[in-house]
């Protein structure tokens, strides 16, 4: 995928036509990627900020499950959890 650092977003027709040309831009922030900048029919951009928040919330869902069977917590810590936030609430 193309990228593009922060500081290049001050040129929008360069921008403009890597949007159109590649659809997906990494925005990169001292050489790392820190966002994505999506092309979209205007017609669309509902339909498609929708589909990309589905996207982002099955893979932290996918990232939690993972990290769930990698370090499983005991019933002991779910006990003391749920005691903790009751105590929490009752003040």
């Amino acid at each position: 995928m193309t990228s593009i650092a922060v500081q290049d977003l001050k040129r929008p027709r360069e921008l403009r036509d890597m949007l159109t040309q590649e659809h997906e831009v990494f925005v990169t922030k001292d050489g790392r990627p820190f966002a994505i900048m999506v092309g979209v029919e205007a017609e669309s951009a509902d339909d498609t900020l929708r589909e990309v928040r589905r996207a982002l919330f099955s893979s932290a869902i996918l990232r939690a499950r993972r990290q769930a069977r990698e370090t499983p917590i005991t019933e002991a810590e779910i006990t003391a959890e749920v005691n903790a936030v009751r105590s929490e609430r009752s003040k």
